[in-house]
């Protein structure tokens, strides 16, 4: 049954102009999940930002496959190095989707850390493991609390929460896109709970909307790029898969030919084939469907 959250958020009830921010764990998340929503509504004339929360440095084999080295080998300035490299990708795709490079925000805070930062009780600064730094920061351009602020924000949980109650309040979205809770990715789970506890502070009461990325047991879909195909569920070791999620998905978005091919471009300006993960683009333009599809989530009891 619904909770007076997920009533409040299920669709918009701002009469404002049109304006949707996309919520992304990580550089690539937002065209996964919501390149036919950026590109149907640039095409509207509203308004579109794509937010990323974290500077995407936090993946070993990738920053790997950056560098040109062993995964044992590499250090610091690698993942820096493969931070720059996603930034660019993002940009990049952003720009195949109709956007603008300063539609594209950077909060910089630590890959694979969200989910200590959402459960730091003491609010405690955490430092990256890799990169070994402890505030935000962007490759590409400033980081959006050093853009606003005159400097940086620390790794802490506070902080976090207050750039996005921030953005709520300056951006005024008629609809937000982020990652559901259900997602298998600990960020990506992270990312839903900080956007849904800054739309709660900042009164928000626009669109609310989920996307999955990593579906338990296993997702998505038909596997590959379908573009000519819906998303399916299917059962997996006598599961159903996606785990946890309704389906139908309560909200379907239809997508052209046209518009499908571009999100399958998007996606390939996120080439991490060329890092030597070709398994792992693969599984990106599986999302590569006839439509895509989103959830309204409900109240957590977190």
């Amino acid at each position: 049954m619904a909770t007076g959250l997920s009533a409040a958020f299920a669709q918009p009830s701002s009469p404002g102009p049109d304006s949707i921010v996309v919520f992304a764990p990580h550089p690539d998340d937002e065209v996964i999940g919501c390149a036919g929503i950026i590109m149907q509504a640039l095409a509207r004339g509203a308004r579109v930002k794509v937010v990323a929360i974290t500077s995407g440095d936090g993946f070993p084999a990738a920053a790997a496959g950056v560098a040109h080295k062993a995964v044992d080998r590499v250090g610091r300035d690698d993942f820096f190095a493969l931070s720059r490299f996603r930034q660019i990708q993002s940009r990049n795709a952003l720009r195949v989707l109709g956007g603008k490079a300063d539609d594209l925000i950077l909060l910089g805070y630590p890959d694979g850390d969200l989910g200590n930062l959402y459960d730091s009780n003491d609010d405690k600064v955490v430092r990256q493991q890799f990169t070994k730094k402890n505030q935000t920061y962007a490759s590409i351009q400033k980081d959006y609390h050093t853009s606003v602020h005159g400097k940086p924000a620390a790794y802490r949980r506070s902080a976090v929460l207050g750039d996005l109650v921030e953005l709520l309040t300056t951006l005024e979205p008629t609809e937000i896109y982020v990652t559901d809770e259900t997602d298998g990715h600990i960020d990506h789970r992270a990312a839903f709970w900080f956007v849904r506890d800054a739309a709660k502070q900042a009164g928000y009461k626009g669109g609310f909307y989920t996307y999955l990325v990593h579906g338990l047991p296993a997702w998505p879909f038909p596997a590959g790029a379908t573009p000519n195909r819906p998303f399916e569920s299917r059962t997996v070791d006598g599961e159903a898969a996606p785990h946890g999620l309704p389906w139908p998905p309560p909200r379907r978005v239809p997508l052209t030919q046209n518009q499908a091919e571009r999100k399958l471009k998007s996606i390939q300006a996120h080439n991490i084939a060329v890092v030597g993960m070709p398994d792992h683009q693969s599984e990106m333009e599986s999302f590569v469907k006839s439509e895509e599809v989103f959830w309204t989530p409900l109240a957590s009891s977190r």
